[in-house]
């Protein structure tokens, strides 16, 4: 786990907000990527969060009357498996466990995988989480169709104005972004951002001791 601290080493922050984001491999061009974490900064001011590459998936399916969702317990999903949405006569849908082979027929060792097995079939949305917080929803996973789900290791930095409550994002959100990759030794990470000639800089000070 890496704790993340971000400087506002400004005078002014100018009404904006800093976004980060984890950026799914290979995303489906539907894909809803989410803002993993939002911090509203002050001038001079530190927030922090932590990065644990831990990741969960969450599912919700439409249901009547129209526009109302269920969803299910957020579950980790490690890389390598696989499990299957079940939702038996109209109940809340859970995810459970597949066995090692079926895992090994629809995914690689480095992806994590939900396989739609509700009953009566319907359409799943998919969310995926890293550290508990959301990174992308892929919607409309068909019954006997697999949602698989791997992200780079890399953090990416945006600095924009205040979201809208719900706001998501598309994969061409990315090109605005600075990325950083941190090495898994280190145990702190201090992001330090500025502006200067009428741009904002991201500085990364990485901590290879004790946070």
């Amino acid at each position: 786990m890496i704790k993340c601290n971000v400087i506002a080493d400004v005078a002014d922050m100018r009404g904006k907000s800093v976004l980060v984001f984890l950026r799914p491999m290979r995303p489906a061009r539907n894909v809803k990527v989410h803002a993993w974490q939002v911090l509203d900064l002050s001038a001079g001011s530190t927030a922090s969060f932590e990065y644990d590459p831990v990741i969960s998936a969450s599912i919700t399916t439409a249901c009547i009357p129209a526009g109302s969702l269920t969803r299910s317990a957020t579950t980790i999903v490690h890389p390598g498996e696989l499990f299957q949405a079940i939702r038996h006569s109209g109940l809340s849908p859970h995810l459970q466990e597949c066995s090692r082979g079926m895992a090994a027929a629809h995914l690689t060792s480095s992806q994590s995988g939900v396989y739609n097995q509700t009953i009566p079939p319907i359409p799943i949305n998919c969310r995926w989480l890293v550290s508990g917080s959301p990174v992308a929803t892929m919607p409309d996973v068909d019954w006997g169709m697999t949602c698989s789900f791997e992200y780079e290791p890399a953090l990416y930095f945006m600095i924009t104005s205040p979201l809208v409550s719900g706001e998501n994002f598309t994969v061409q959100a990315f090109t605005d972004t600075t990325s950083y990759t941190p090495s898994p030794d280190i145990s702190a990470l201090d992001v330090r951002i500025t502006w200067e000639r009428n741009r904002w800089h991201f500085e990364f000070l990485p901590n290879w001791g004790d946070s």
